[in-house]
């Protein structure tokens, strides 16, 4: 399914000018943010807000969720507390609107104090809206706002906790952040710290979908979708444990991705946030999906780079360019002296490029194989380079790095990706120093492993809630690594695991 660019680009700015109509700020960095909430909010009111956060977490509850939301529909709290999810309604609100058509009757479950409803149903006057939501206060507020701006193809309704049989039936069902309530809670985990491949126990995935809510949203809303009828939906699936998940309750209700599930990326406030995937998903009475479940980690471009200078990139370029130098670019910079640029490909599993400078600056910018691409296009960036344009690259790559003191433990490489498992497989001549496997508290099986490969130490971590840590470092400060071994293997109470 294509969209035009010029339509997402239309949607994106009405959609920010609309949010600032609510009173919301869009910040891109912390300590604004904060001193405008601050401004706007007495201390008591912000203890209060602590305080319902607190209760909400501890227990997870639909009363505490409902209270927070009441307090959180306050029209004098809107504009401060939503701030900080500008760029989530920007991101969400655009990629959604583009999908509404062709939909007549739409509903949008857990539609809040209906920011993003109202904006649907104002892009979209020819279709019905109907919000639904456990809080009484964001109802109301809804309603207001709905008056206010003249928006009459849109009513909300209060809904109960957990939901019970919902009434009409729609050809497009909104859902987001509303169906997978735990947040804290990882989902499935995987058979072992050796893969991501998880088992078909459907017993643990059945009391996981009560555990977590999605049993009783999902078969509340179902009854309500047309033959014909589609569903999206974004949730707080990032971690693969959760997507997996929530990916089989789908399936197990006859529901099949009919767009490839897309992977969102907003900022909120100064942190950038992955999250998602956003599902198109429908009942397919006959034929084959187009699109399968994919149970597989996501791997964004250029996540296993990592950048370093001084000690750690100097002896891991001397542990590099000893394998395969693919190309060497000199250059001279008439304020930054003459400069030396090497690429290349580490026993066939890390590319690398390494910058040499005559001030004495070493860089090193080193991934996996499969972010090579993105080092080769480098190669052609330096090759084409102007003396103004090289500062620039320095300053890019390594420009928070260069005036800072210089650290002896910084790793010569670190990932913290599900990617560090590829990149741990096919380290060369890997010789176990020591490993050990256990379960911690929260029910992870837990793996920790210290090495060594070619003139390299190496630690890997990995659990079976798919977190993966590598870090090498050269043989010279291979303590490092030691004592990070013994520390991690320690319980809290400082007993060995």
């Amino acid at each position: 399914m294509g969209y035009k660019r010029e339509e997402i680009s239309e949607y994106h700015a009405e959609l920010f000018l609309y949010l600032r109509s609510w009173g919301l700020r869009e910040f891109h960095d912390e300590a604004s943010y904060y001193d405008w909430q601050r401004e706007k909010l007495s201390k008591e009111e912000l203890r209060n807000f602590q305080r319902l956060i607190e209760h909400r977490y501890g227990g997870e509850d639909a009363t505490g969720d409902i209270e927070f939301y009441d307090e959180l529909a306050r029209r004098d709290l809107i504009p401060v507390l939503y701030a900080q999810r500008f760029h989530y309604f920007l991101t969400i609100g655009t990629s959604v609107c583009r999908r509404i058509a062709p939909a007549c009757r739409v509903l949008d479950f857990g539609c809040g104090v209906g920011i993003l409803t109202l904006f649907f149903a104002q892009q979209h006057p020819g279709v019905e809206f109907v919000g639904i939501d456990r809080s009484p206060r964001s109802i109301e507020v809804a309603y207001l706002e709905a008056e206010k701006r003249g928006i009459r193809n849109v009513r909300f309704e209060i809904s109960q906790e957990p939901p019970q049989q919902l009434s009409g039936t729609y050809d497009l069902i909104l859902s987001t952040y509303a169906l997978f309530q735990a947040e804290r809670e990882p989902g499935l985990p995987s058979q072992t710290w050796k893969t991501f491949q998880r088992g078909c126990n459907l017993q643990r995935q059945k009391q996981m979908e009560v555990l977590t809510g999605i049993k009783g949203r999902l078969d509340a809303l179902l009854p309500t979708l047309g033959p014909m009828g589609r569903m999206i939906l974004f949730e707080k699936t990032w971690n693969l444990g959760r997507r997996i998940l929530f990916q089989r309750a789908l399936d197990a209700r006859g529901l099949s991705p009919i767009s490839s599930p897309v992977f969102c990326r907003y900022r909120s406030v100064d942190e950038e946030v992955m999250d998602g995937p956003l599902y198109e998903v429908a009942r397919l009475s006959h034929g084959v999906a187009p699109f399968e479940w994919n149970e597989e980690p996501y791997r964004a471009p250029g996540e296993t780079l990592y950048r370093c200078i001084g000690i750690a990139a100097e002896r891991m370029g001397q542990v590099v360019v000893k394998d395969k130098v693919s190309a060497t670019i000199t250059g001279v910079h008439a304020n930054m002296g003459s400069w030396k640029f090497r690429f290349g490909l580490w026993k066939e599993i890390l590319a690398w490029g390494l910058c040499e400078h005559s001030s004495g600056l070493t860089g090193l910018v080193i991934g996996a194989e499969a972010d090579g691409d993105l080092l080769y296009q480098l190669v052609e960036t330096v090759t084409r380079i102007t003396e103004s344009d090289f500062q620039q690259l320095v300053h890019d790559f390594w420009g928070t790095m260069i005036h800072a003191p210089e650290d002896p433990s910084l790793p010569c490489y670190e990932n913290h990706y599900s990617s560090a498992q590829i990149i741990y497989e096919g380290l060369p001549s890997k010789c176990i120093q020591q490993e050990t496997t256990f379960h911690d508290g929260g029910g992870r099986e837990m793996h920790i492993e210290l090495g060594t490969t070619t003139h390299l130490t190496y630690l890997y971590c990995a659990n079976t809630f798919d977190q993966r840590q590598l870090v090498l470092i050269d043989e010279e400060r291979a303590q490092v690594l030691i004592e990070y071994f013994h520390e991690s293997i320690r319980h809290p109470d400082g007993s060995p695991a």
